[in-house]
């Protein structure tokens, strides 16, 4: 029986059957050198045929780059990187051809475990300087569900500067802080606790942003239509 937990590769050779071994890489960063084969060239095209839309989130730089040459050949609008699984250089290509990109619905500001990671809104303000201005323009946010992906922590000066609560979406919706039986859910100490504080999240992003913040409330307010756009043209 497998233990639950495997600390370093040697527990982890001394539980593996017999004739069984770990791959040897040599040190330093690992990618795929081997780019887009060609059944991967055959499936891009497969989904042009069918007016699909092709999410070049985590293929390789190369991959993604061999994949965005295949897609500007047939000025194809149907791509996006959907959750910060592709490198930011390729975002103006994306943009170029009328795609979109969606950032990972993390840490607005940077954290400060990880100074060193920018947070959504800086990285939104690079994002936005790719644009294309031959299409429409909105942003928008994946949220890794299917995965499980951990969501954003409460902002770094929320216990200063917090979201208040009832407030005003961008739809002029007006949000309270949702309950749960006794559990009463605040964004500024929670986070986001559960999907349903997306909207808090959002709303967050006036704060975070400062002076940008009607912007990036409006770009993230035209998202569903940029993508809805996107996907017309690619269905035509």
């Amino acid at each position: 029986m497998l233990p639950t937990k495997v600390d370093g590769a040697q527990n982890l050779l001394a539980v593996l059957p017999p004739g069984v071994t770990l791959p040897v890489y040599p040190s330093g960063p690992q990618c795929n050198s081997h780019g887009l084969t060609d059944l991967g060239a055959y499936t891009i095209r497969g989904l042009m045929d069918r007016g699909m839309i092709v999410d070049i989130d985590h293929m390789s730089v190369k991959t993604a780059e061999e994949a965005l040459d295949i897609l500007e050949a047939a000025n194809y609008s149907g791509v996006v990187s959907s959750h910060s699984w592709s490198d930011p250089s390729l975002y103006k290509r994306i943009y170029a051809l009328g795609g979109f990109v969606a950032l990972y619905a993390g840490q607005l500001d940077a954290s400060d475990d990880k100074p060193e990671e920018r947070g959504f809104i800086d990285q939104w303000r690079d994002a936005r300087t790719m644009r294309s201005e031959n299409y429409y323009f909105g942003f928008g946010y994946g949220a890794d569900t299917n995965g499980f992906g951990p969501q954003a922590a409460p902002r770094g000066d929320a216990a200063e500067n917090p979201l208040q609560y009832p407030y005003t979406a961008f739809d002029g919706t007006v949000m309270d802080q949702q309950r749960a039986g006794t559990r009463v859910f605040d964004v500024n100490t929670d986070g986001v606790a559960q999907y349903g504080m997306i909207p808090d999240w959002i709303a967050d992003m006036r704060i975070a942003a400062g002076a940008d913040g009607d912007t990036i409330i409006e770009d993230m307010s035209r998202g569903a239509e940029a993508y809805l756009q996107m996907w017309e043209r690619a269905r035509n």
